[in-house]
């Protein structure tokens, strides 16, 4: 039974490290951005305030990028170690925070 116990603990941390991996949740300004990212990272699937695009990953000097149109908006959500950027047709940034 024991052993039963120590399988199922280590079961479900495997599974909530992964869903961390390939999923993040933040709050940037005023907007709720959830993002889910696809096996090998070259997309990203973003919900903001409930509505969903895909961004490309995009070359970037330093972290992660992706980049895609929403309602005639570029949209960019860019990663540097563990803080997020949303930028806003090259001219509005928000920093986000994670939730």
């Amino acid at each position: 039974m024991k052993k039963l116990l120590i399988c199922l603990i280590c079961g479900i941390a495997l599974v909530a490290c992964n869903r961390n991996e390939n999923n993040a949740h933040q709050k940037c300004g005023g907007y709720d951005v959830e993002m889910q990212f696809s096996e090998n990272g070259d997309t990203m699937t973003a919900n903001i305030n409930g509505d969903e695009l895909e961004l490309s990953n995009v070359v970037a000097a330093s972290g992660a990028k992706f980049a895609g149109i929403l309602n005639d908006t570029l949209v960019v959500l860019w990663n540097r170690g563990e803080n997020w950027t949303l930028i806003l047709d090259d001219e509005t940034i928000i920093e986000c925070n994670g939730k």
